[in-house]
């Protein structure tokens, strides 16, 4: 009996073994699949096959949480004890499906589940997202996606109400965003305050103490259907606890002896009681928060102190008041053309502050007289004459430059042998005198029919050298000339496509610079007739160093006159003037009517009353709006950096509402001269 109690003892602790052990190996190898799998698969086929519009980096969806409740109720193995478990039997950590997802291109909402695979000449990425030098992310794996994640630089898709940096005492922060280009369909926006993504965003975040990291992301729909992406990204500082003075005065300095400004006191979502001084005396509030001070002329000096509960915070602002100048306005028949007989009359009178000014006149450097100070007749010469008008008053110069064509018909031209050949028109010009080595010139080559003849159908050869193009578009075709000291024969042919040619030859002399490099100077301002302001800098005569570039006379220009200003590129390569910043520099804006009826309806986005009267950009008031500039009344199709003066130039920068349609300067566009509107601003 002894031994039967063993023997079934022992029976019944092998059956136990047995099911102890099954139950293990079972926990191990019978999970039919990995659930994050699931999860991301689930995420694909929403993407893919749902018609919706997918989320970049959304979390798994309804499918893939239905998954998660079936795994759990019937497939999903009971997990041993994890104290029990050894090391190499730890659960495998579950997959980052949210960040898996960011590296997942969109889904065009118009494929379906069955068309996943990569069309046969459709190519696949090696790798993750890049960051190009730009600042714009992106992704290789989509070409339909970019990514904009610039606060500072405005994107040409959306904007928003917030100013990056600022710093606020309400937690409350409300935001506007405006849609750019109404080509394309906003699909969703996602707002993130500090990683954290809003599922009830209604125009307002709830901000944190401290700094606020914000992104808004907006999904378009383009008009093949490709999505787009577009990001941007904020930093908004709360702060509750210490005394925030907000207020419009800055340094600055101002034309106009009365100034008025607002300002105001809070802490967190109290008030403060706010004291304002001008010049050591306190200034009242008319009326809450709005103040009205009457300057005195030269500097000003504005103090707000506010106290509470033992905190103070001060601001100090200086505001230099000078009386605004009086801008000189010319009245002439005077532009560019063309004359039919040599015989060339027009009218040019100048005044300043209902004051005649006297005005110098030369046509080809010949000084001319008027009987009534505003009438003239001259004769031309053949070829091309140029007419100069300058003056001055008290402390204020005008320059203005022309061209007026003329074809003497009793002077024998060389008759062009093949009337089919093509036509050469260039600004330089044979037997002309340069100052330094270095001359740009353009070439305008037309077919016998007139059409466009592109820098690949041209060669320019400089003492037998080629010469590339500068820069090649529809309107024209530009060069730089390296001179040598003394005679220089420049040769410039044009083919067409039947290879018929004409060739013209050019002597320019080259005149050394005087031991400083002084080579000449040039005029150059900076204007905003556009808005009413005709200048922003008077013109100013600038010395030309040999070898110097544009750029870095603006530079020089801009700098003496105590403006700053932002760009693209640098002095050295691509500049492009970007915006234009002094204290008070627009505080006269009056566009015209006529011009802002013309600009409201030709741009997609203007706003008459949207501008800082400290700065002046590239969009403001229109989408079409910038800098362009002049050279002797010719817009060049290169920037600053590509471009040389020479003695005597007059350089225009000017502002334009509409792609220097207004002022005359479309072809710099390469689009010519015909878009330009009937009048000049």
């Amino acid at each position: 009996m002894k031994y039967q109690n063993i023997i079934y003892y022992s029976l019944i602790f092998l059956l136990l073994f047995s099911t102890i052990a099954y139950a293990a190996t079972s926990t191990e190898e019978s999970a039919p699949f990995d659930f994050n799998e699931k999860v991301e698969a689930s995420t694909l086929k929403l993407a893919s096959g749902s018609g919706g519009l997918p989320d970049a980096e959304s979390d798994q969806t309804t499918d893939s949480k239905t998954d998660q409740e079936n795994l759990s109720s019937s497939q999903q193995p009971t997990t041993p004890d994890k104290s029990q478990q050894k090391p190499e039997e730890q659960p495998r950590e579950p997959k980052n499906t949210e960040l898996e997802s960011q590296n997942k291109p969109l889904a065009n909402p118009e494929t379906t589940t069955q068309d996943t695979k990569p069309a046969p000449n459709d190519k696949v990425p090696a790798g993750g997202n890049t960051t190009p030098a730009s600042g714009k992310t992106k992704p290789n794996n989509h070409p339909d996606i970019e990514i904009v994640d610039i606060a500072d630089q405005q994107n040409r898709y959306f904007t928003t109400s917030i100013t990056n940096n600022e710093t606020v005492t309400d937690p409350l922060y409300s935001v506007t965003v405006n849609h750019l280009d109404e080509t394309l369909i906003a699909q969703e926006m996602k707002v993130t305050v500090n990683g954290k993504k809003l599922s009830d965003y209604k125009g307002v975040l709830l901000l944190t103490e401290g700094t606020n990291d914000i992104q808004f992301q907006v999904i378009y729909k383009q008009s093949d259907n490709k999505l787009l992406r577009v990001s941007q990204s904020y930093h908004v500082t709360l702060n509750s606890q210490d005394i925030v003075i907000t207020t419009e005065l800055k340094d600055q300095t101002v034309t106009e002896d009365i100034i008025s400004f607002t300002a105001t006191a809070t802490q967190g979502e109290q008030d403060a009681k706010l004291k304002v001084f001008m010049n050591n005396k306190e200034l009242k509030p008319l009326t809450g928060s709005a103040y009205k001070a009457t300057l005195t002329k030269g500097k000003n000096t504005f103090k707000l102190t506010a106290q509470v509960n033992g905190k103070i915070a001060e601001q100090n602002y200086i505001v230099i008041y000078e009386k605004e100048k009086i801008s000189i306005k010319l009245n002439t028949d005077l532009k560019d053309q063309q004359a039919n007989s040599a015989e060339f009359s027009f009218y040019a009178k100048a005044t300043a502050n209902e004051a005649d000014v006297s005005l110098s006149i030369t046509v080809n450097d010949q000084k001319v007289e008027s009987a009534d100070g505003m009438n003239y007749v001259v004769q031309l010469n053949n070829g091309t004459n140029v007419v100069k008008l300058s003056g001055n008053y008290q402390d204020e110069q005008i320059e203005r430059q022309y061209k007026i064509s003329y074809n003497d018909p009793n002077v024998n031209e060389k008759p062009q042998v093949d009337p089919d050949a093509p036509k050469l028109v260039t600004d330089l010009k044979s037997g002309s005198k340069v100052k330094g080595d270095i001359k740009t010139i353009n070439v305008w080559p037309v077919t016998a029919s007139g059409e466009r003849i592109r820098g690949k159908n041209v060669l320019v050869q400089v003492n037998g050298e080629n010469v590339p193009f500068t820069w090649d578009d529809s309107a024209k075709t530009s060069y730089k000339l390296t001179l040598q000291t003394g005679q220089n024969t420049v040769t410039i042919k044009v083919w067409d496509d039947e290879d018929r040619t004409v060739t013209e030859t050019f002597m320019i002399t080259s005149v050394a610079p005087a031991e400083d490099g002084i080579i000449g100077q040039v005029t150059i301002s900076l204007e905003a007739s556009v808005l009413g302001v005709p200048y922003l800098i008077k013109p100013t005569k600038m010395d030309i160093h040999q070898g110097e570039k544009g750029s870095y006379i603006l530079d020089q220009f801009m700098r003496e006159h105590g403006y700053d200003y932002g760009k693209t590129g640098n002095l050295d390569s691509s500049f492009y003037l970007r915006d234009v910043s002094k204290p008070g520099m627009l505080n006269h804006v009056a566009i015209p009517d006529d011009l802002w009826e013309i600009v409201e309806e030709v741009s997609t986005t203007s706003n008459r009353d949207a501008y800082s009267p400290d700065s002046l950009s590239e969009f403001d008031f229109a989408n079409g709006s910038g800098w362009m500039f002049s050279v002797n009344n010719d817009y060049p199709n290169y920037g600053f950096s590509d471009a040389y003066f020479l003695d005597g130039d007059v350089v225009r920068v000017r502002y334009t509402l509409h792609y220097g349609k207004d002022i005359g300067g479309h072809e710099a566009s390469g689009n010519g001269m015909n878009d330009n509107w009937k009048k000049e601003w």
